[in-house]
């Protein structure tokens, strides 16, 4: 799973965890902009259903947020929707970047509170690398706690083989 990034192992911080997901900052993605002081950071929100309806279709969103942490605010710049076996479903840039405060106890209010404050938002977990993190998350929002197969190919439809021309028997 190469598209959450190329995170090597180490610390991970769950930032925001509910019953429907956790988001997850990738921590070698923080960056301050010299000229206004604002932060950039990747997120990696693994959630049971990325559509809100059903079936659950679970998946995860990579985002590229910006921070004001004086004006305590944020807004998102890029983000990346993937399905549960890695696949592109939605990229979208933001084309109208507005800042908007954090909503209090959401997602964005504890990525605020980490990045700004030092203050954990949650977790710090191991992993080989996000990829891992994030296949193991979705792992667990298995009702079964079980890996689920990927999807097979669509198979070719079956042509019957042509029969063969009986063998000439030889008479010895």
């Amino acid at each position: 799973m190469t598209a959450v990034g190329g995170a090597h192992a180490g610390s991970f911080q769950i930032i925001h965890s509910g019953v429907d997901g956790w988001t997850v900052l990738e921590p070698g993605s923080v960056t301050r902009d010299p000229a206004g002081g604002h932060l950039t950071a990747w997120t990696v929100t693994v959630q049971r259903n990325l559509t809100n309806s059903a079936p659950p279709q679970p998946g995860y969103i990579r985002t590229l947020n910006e921070y004001d942490c004086g004006e305590r605010r944020l807004r998102w710049r890029s983000f990346l929707a993937y399905s549960r076996f890695g696949a592109l479903v939605m990229k979208k840039d933001n084309a109208i970047p507005d800042w908007a405060p954090a909503s209090d106890g959401g997602p964005d209010d504890a990525s605020l509170r980490v990045l700004c404050d030092g203050v954990g938002g949650g977790s710090v977990v191991a992993a080989g690398s996000i990829g891992q993190l994030v296949i193991g998350l979705m792992q667990a929002l298995d009702p079964t706690g079980e890996p689920e197969a990927a999807p097979a190919p669509a198979a070719a439809p079956l042509q019957a083989k042509p029969k063969a021309k009986p063998r000439r028997r030889s008479t010895r």
